[in-house]
């Protein structure tokens, strides 16, 4: 279930996608986000986590940025490493969220 910090980012994101076509629905008890019916990014515990190819990991990965884990499994932790979360900095700032999460989108689609 989305906590109110997950809605509050859900709304936010929501608002600032859909006028490019960013469609969502439920997802890992939070919200995922899709462009074209391609997967790019969710809201889960209160951060944005978007999908990264290897030419947009690196930067993730240069701001000490995690991959998303799934909550534990019989099987045991999983990490996705193809979904990382959203720096504060680019979270806090519309122009800049709105630039990596439609790169992510775009990135999805192809």
């Amino acid at each position: 279930m989305a906590t109110e910090a997950d809605r509050a980012l859900i709304e936010r994101v929501s608002g600032l996608l859909e006028p490019f076509g960013v469609t969502s629905r439920p997802l890992f008890g939070g919200r995922g986000f899709y462009l074209e019916g391609a997967f790019f990014g969710f809201v889960n515990g209160g951060h944005l986590w978007l999908r990264t190819t290897d030419a947009t990991r690196p930067e993730f990965l240069a701001r000490g940025m995690p991959a998303f884990q799934p909550p534990d499994r019989p099987r045991g932790p999983k990490t996705v490493d193809r979904n990382f979360r959203v720096p504060e900095e680019v979270a806090q700032d519309d122009r800049l969220l709105m630039e990596w999460a439609l790169r992510a989108a775009e990135a999805a689609r192809t």
